[in-house]
């Protein structure tokens, strides 16, 4: 299971440099991570009571992203663990000009029960839904 969104680039998004500032493409990873959560957990989940923590986040930057580039960002589970799992992400140009991946990632999310403020197993759902094809 894969979600391919397409990003807006803002102005406020791009630096003195004349281009994307580094800490927008972790804005782009959560907005891609969102889509894919929906697919996996669906929209009516209560987050009050269980639900994910944000572990980790790792980003590798392949070529910088403009003002005027089209872009899209994509997330898929790469790795499933007990309480654990994996996202990876990838943000594309596409369009006519220098198509290509412009930056990797990856994130670890961790499953808690918020009530009693510890990390809990994958519920079985999610698992399957989150298996890496």
């Amino acid at each position: 299971m894969k979600a391919l969104i397409p990003i807006q680039i803002r102005f406020a998004d791009v630096d003195m440099a004349r281009h994307v500032h580094n800490a927008v493409y972790l804005h782009w990873f959560e907005a891609a991570r969102m889509a894919l959560l929906q697919q996996v957990i669906g929209p009516d989940h209560d987050w009050r009571t269980f639900g994910l923590i944000l572990a980790r986040n790792e980003v590798d930057y392949r070529m910088p992203v403009h003002l005027t580039d089209t872009i899209e960002a994509e997330a898929w589970c790469s790795a499933v663990g007990g309480k654990s799992f994996d996202l990876s992400y990838r943000i594309h140009r596409t369009g006519p000009s220098k198509p290509g991946i412009c930056a990797e990632g990856r994130s670890v999310m961790v499953c808690f029960n918020y009530l009693e403020e510890r990390s809990i197993p994958i519920p079985e759902p999610w698992r399957q839904r989150l298996q890496p094809s």
